[in-house]
């Protein structure tokens, strides 16, 4: 076991409006695979870690009769509450706090975890997970949503304009995490704390991206937001509308976007 890398707790900070309006939502597909294998019926309790502005928490919101979504970003977290409260979903608890610390009291069917187990301290939130769960319940990791995967040439372009703009934005990410997380895969993390590994699920959907929603997506990342490129946003927009359209004159950029989840089990 190696130790994990340190995030900044600030990473999106200020993200929270691009999260929620450019990032692909977990595709039905998926959700409905989860809702199967997982035994979803409606009632129970999810846990949302790391919740973001709610992704996860608004897809499963009829998979069960309580949520409890909690982020370190306060920001995120009135964000989805607000969202929560104009939809009418008042089954869903809102809680600020860190995943590794927070106090959450009873007993969940279902943690969950969307695109940020590796920024946690994997091994302690894996305990607590499990700590959290009823026997039986279900530990899901999930992922995806990413326009910069895959081998088109318009997408090498993106990943080239990503690189160039990181290095002007500062060091927002520690340096080996990728290593580390290679060295350590999170399904072994799991099976440490004491699940049984169900296995990984891969889901694609066709998308077509256009030149503001990659430009929002990549204001809701840690690397590109808005506050991480300051003063520099408008000539990130720029740079990245030219060399985008450049590849594709239409502006309409085709993409099988991949999502996966990986399902762990804690032992009845």
């Amino acid at each position: 076991m190696s130790e994990d890398p340190f995030f900044r707790t600030d990473l999106y900070r200020g993200t929270a409006r691009d999260y929620d309006s450019f990032r692909l939502p977990y595709p039905s597909s998926l959700v409905d695979d989860l809702r199967s294998r997982a035994g979803l019926r409606g009632t129970g309790r999810l846990l949302d870690l790391a919740c973001g502005t709610g992704q996860i928490a608004f897809a499963l919101s009829t998979a069960f009769d309580e949520i409890v979504a909690l982020d370190q970003e306060p920001g995120s977290v009135a964000f989805g509450q607000a969202k929560s409260e104009a939809l009418g979903f008042t089954h869903i608890r809102w809680q600020v706090g860190v995943a590794e610390e927070a106090e959450v009291p009873g007993r969940f069917d279902m943690v969950a975890i969307g695109n940020a187990f590796h920024r946690l301290r994997r091994q302690r939130v894996a305990e607590r997970a499990l700590s959290w769960l009823r026997s039986g319940g279900y530990a899901v990791l999930l992922w995806g949503g990413n326009p910069s995967e895959g081998a088109s040439d318009c997408q090498e372009v993106l990943r080239s304009v990503m690189v160039d703009w990181l290095g002007r934005s500062g060091d927002r990410l520690p340096a080996d995490w990728e290593e580390a997380m290679a060295r350590d895969p999170h399904e072994q993390v799991l099976i440490r704390a004491g699940f049984s590994y169900e296995g990984n699920h891969d889901f694609a959907i066709p998308h077509v991206w256009t030149i503001e929603t990659l430009t929002g997506y990549l204001y809701s990342t840690s690397i590109l937001s808005r506050q991480a490129l300051r003063g520099l946003a408008p000539s990130f927009e720029k740079d990245l509308s030219v060399r985008m359209l450049r590849c594709r004159p239409d502006g309409k950029f085709h993409q099988a976007v991949r999502f996966s989840y990986q399902l762990a089990k804690k032992p009845d």
